[in-house]
């Protein structure tokens, strides 16, 4: 079996890294970019006393629509001016949540209780990803209140962030509430939540913090979560996070998707239900959900395979989809994997028979081979002969056919790149260690003769000047002193190189000249020769990082496509 020669991204990486270093070089004024923060989205949460209550909360029903979002959802929270900055598109939200909750509030008492209620207007989570460098925070802008069907005023306060003094203040909406003896009140809460993308894959966040409403007297009697997705509710696009697991913001969990326990899946529904319910932490609610865009975009390739069963492009474009949510750019898996490999596979299969020429369905069916034996390494060598097989067709099929190249979202680069991080093993890795510290090493002992050089230069040219300076003095002195009798004759010297002198002729002394500097000030500019030579240099730093930024450009544009 041919083993690919190994050329691992670690030089590539050093490349653009030398690259870097030589523009930044170049450059006088170099220019600082800020990506900024990552904006923390706030979630769904249930209502809060203010102090020690005998109001017990006797039912809390939830309802969320999810739906994708639009241009005018940007004005639902105020994000951090650096983050609009950093918008290139109109819709920044993949996915917005409309939430109805609804509380029964329960006096068990005679007597009527007057408090103050509370709502987090942004995330209060203890595992809330906050950076101390933000001002302020993203927050809930059209929360409503109604209490017994009436709407009431509520009044914003900001309040201290429970990750300590460090972090931002965080604002809470209030309200007074007057709960009658003996009977039972109704609060109704209604708001828009931007749903949190994950920074990675094609998922959103849904979260719901029940652990506010444990401060009311006794469990909640009964509660209820109604989620109504945009999309069938099934294993494709719904997936709990494990229990007490939420930290925003959202990173790519590496880790499949299990359907929702103990909820009902009907339709476009989920729901779940608890009963004398003591919630803390642990009990806060939080799902992985498919963006609708990337839902649209799958049923879309759906239909047009339906349509025309025997259209190869349909069937690649299919498997170009289901390929984006099963596994990242680098082949790692995402978290609807599991239930998008198999339709991925069987996609590219039906490419690669209808469209028999096309280099992209043989990259694809090489990458889903090789792909569960990335980490363990231990592909047997019908799998990996299998792989390269595909891998030259490919190559072939690129060479034949170069106008299939372009619009391509596979190519044999990337199952080659797959390869590579496949034969990347430790040995390598050590090989690439001693190579990467042996450059150090000959690029500290190029600099640092360099700087000797340059040194010694220097300490010679010093000398030289200061040399020039005192001849200068003593012909100046003597000039005063003696007139034109001091230079009718050369002072004799018995050193191999005599001292030049001022003559009474006008001839040129090209040794005393040429060094001499035009100015007795100690400040005085180097001579020509020298800003000539610096002036070259400049030239060609300036082409060698040139030069190696289009060598470079043109090795990564390359293993991109």
């Amino acid at each position: 079996m041919a083993i690919l020669p190994r050329r691992p991204l670690f030089l590539l990486v050093c490349a653009v890294a030398l690259v870097g270093v030589l523009l930044g070089l170049l450059v006088p004024a170099p220019v600082r970019a800020d990506v900024g923060p990552q904006p923390v989205l706030p979630g769904g949460s249930s209502i809060k006393p203010g102090e020690e209550t005998p109001i017990q909360m006797a039912a809390e029903v939830v309802t969320m629509n999810v739906r994708p979002a639009t241009e005018a959802d940007n004005a639902l929270v105020k994000l951090p001016p650096k983050t609009y900055a950093l918008q290139g598109y109109p819709i920044y939200y993949p996915g917005i949540a409309e939430v109805e909750a609804d509380f029964t509030m329960r006096n068990p008492t005679g007597a009527p209780v007057s408090l103050t209620v509370w709502f987090p207007l942004a995330s209060a989570l203890e595992k809330v990803g906050w950076r101390s460098d933000l001002s302020e925070v993203p927050s809930i802008e059209d929360f409503q209140v109604r209490v017994d069907g009436l709407p009431l005023d509520h009044a914003v306060r900001m309040l201290p962030n429970p990750q300590g003094s460090e972090q931002p203040p965080l604002p809470w909406a209030s309200f007074p509430v007057t709960f009658p003896g003996g009977k039972d009140t109704l609060i109704h809460v209604s708001y828009r939540l931007p749903l949190q993308p994950s920074i990675k894959g094609n998922e959103m966040v849904l979260y719901y913090i029940f652990q506010t409403g444990a401060g009311w007297a006794g469990p909640i009697g009964q509660a209820e979560l109604i989620v109504n997705l945009p999309y069938p509710a099934s294993k494709e696009t719904l997936a709990l996070m494990p229990s007490g697991s939420l930290s925003l913001p959202p990173m790519y969990v590496p880790k499949p998707a299990s359907l929702p326990s103990g909820g009902v899946l009907e339709g476009n529904q989920a729901r779940w239900k608890w009963k004398d319910f003591e919630p803390g932490p642990q009990d806060d609610f939080a799902a992985w959900l498919l963006r609708p865009a990337k839902w649209q975009e799958l049923q879309a390739a759906r239909a047009a395979v339906q349509a025309n069963p025997q259209d190869g492009r349909a069937w690649l474009n299919l498997a170009y989809v289901y390929h984006s949510l099963s596994l990242s750019w680098t082949n790692a898996r995402l978290l609807f994997s599991p239930y998008y490999l198999t339709p991925c596979l069987e996609a590219y299969r039906k490419a690669a028979d209808l469209l028999p020429e096309h280099p992209a369905a043989q990259a694809g069916l090489g990458l889903l081979a090789l792909e569960p034996y990335l980490k363990t390494k231990n592909a047997p060598p019908e799998v990996m002969q299998y792989v390269q097989g595909k891998l030259e067709i490919a190559r072939e099929l690129e060479q034949k056919h170069p106008d299939l190249v372009k619009d391509a979202q596979f190519t044999s680069m990337n199952l080659e790149n797959a390869l590579n991080t496949y034969f990347y093993n430790d040995a390598t890795a050590t090989v690439d260690a001693v190579t990467s510290a042996a450059m150090k090493a000959v690029f500290d002992l190029t600099q640092t003769a360099r700087v000797t050089r340059d040194y010694a230069t220097l300490t010679v040219l010093a000398n030289v000047r200061a040399t020039n300076h005192a001849w200068r003095a003593t012909d100046n002195a003597c000039l005063v002193t003696a007139g034109a009798e001091c230079t009718a004759t050369a002072v004799p010297t018995e050193t191999p190189l005599p001292r030049p002198t001022l003559a009474a002729t006008q001839t040129p002394k090209p040794t005393h000249t040429s060094l001499a500097i035009p100015s007795a000030t100690p400040q005085s500019p180097p001579p020509a020769v020298e800003k000539e030579g610096n002036g070259q240099s400049l030239v060609i730093y300036v082409a060698i990082g040139v030069i190696a930024l289009v060598a470079v450009g043109y090795l990564v544009v390359k293993r991109l496509r």
